[in-house]
């Protein structure tokens, strides 16, 4: 009982529920785009929901990846944390993603034979993000390498779960979707690793101390106009309503604003608070693309 309620204050701190609905969602994404204008489209039933808990189990193990790698930074730059304090430990944390994995098994299995080639493929690159791709020492050297080898997972994920339902079929939503997930991905990865100066640790990486703060600045807010230009691309291929172009263009703009005023005046508080809009900006982008998708 108390390692039950260990790991779920584990959860709370680095794997939250809100993380788990985004992946939800990202689930039904991939499930709607497979589903528009097919001439049998596949119902959300109790596979569909396997299917969640199996893209959930894929996104904690590599939660539990980056634990094993980063456990003596970690234990140096955050002891207070649950795994660093002891109160859970690594070994638990390996058990209990080995288990659940068993979910990504039996859905691919049961979607098919190209299912799992997609799941294997994914599988195996993730294990390559486990072992930094045998070059860890040199891709710590280039943050911006580093952050988008790890983030190259995204495509592939949405590849497995696209598969899963239409098999290995390429056409441009696909490759539409696997690009804005990278894009979504990597504006939030750097907008999280932006700081002031005086809120810069000497032993945590940041892009604010690699780029420096306003090349840093200037490169999140390109990608988040990049982010929104894939998204309008997107909703234009859905001959989408034209209120949900106004809420992405409302939304980059307001980003973009704030970011201008954080370059003027530097905060921390006003850093994370953009930090959150930039997830905003990915999360009602994969919503509108839902709701266009079934309504």
């Amino acid at each position: 009982m108390t390692h039950f309620k260990h790991f779920f204050s584990y959860l709370q701190e680095r794997f939250p529920f809100i993380n788990m609905g985004l992946f939800a969602i990202l689930f039904g994404v991939v499930f709607s785009v497979t589903n528009y204008r097919n001439p049998t489209p596949q119902r959300f039933d109790l596979m569909s929901l396997i299917g969640i808990l199996a893209v959930i189990s894929f996104f904690f193990r590599l939660r539990v990846y980056d634990e094993i790698k980063d456990f003596q930074l970690d234990a140096l730059n955050h002891p207070n944390r649950v795994l660093q304090s002891g109160k859970i430990s690594l070994k638990i944390l390996i058990f209990i993603s080995v288990i659940i994995s068993i979910t990504e098994l039996f859905w691919s299995y049961q979607k098919g034979t190209s299912a799992l080639l997609a799941w294997s493929i994914a599988f195996f690159y993730a294990l390559l993000m486990r072992y930094e791709f045998f070059i860890g020492n040199f891709l710590k050297k280039y943050l911006l390498l580093y952050a988008l080898l790890h983030l190259l997972v995204m495509p592939f994920i949405i590849l497995w779960v696209w598969v899963a339902h239409l098999g290995f079929v390429i056409n441009f939503n696909l490759i539409l979707l696997m690009f804005f997930s990278l894009i979504a991905g990597f504006a939030f990865e750097i907008a999280r690793k932006i700081h002031i100066k005086a809120a810069e640790s000497p032993t945590i990486d940041s892009y604010s101390k690699v780029l420096g703060y306003h090349i840093a600045v200037y490169t999140t807010s390109f990608v988040c106009i990049l982010m929104a230009i894939i998204q309008i691309l997107f909703l234009y291929q859905l001959q989408a309503n034209w209120w949900t172009y106004c809420i992405i263009i409302f939304l980059a703009i307001w980003i973009i604003f704030q970011y201008f005023l954080v370059l003027r005046k530097p905060q921390e508080i006003s850093l994370r608070k953009n930090e959150k809009y930039v997830s905003i900006l990915m999360l009602v982008s994969y919503l509108l693309l839902i709701f266009e998708l079934n309504y």
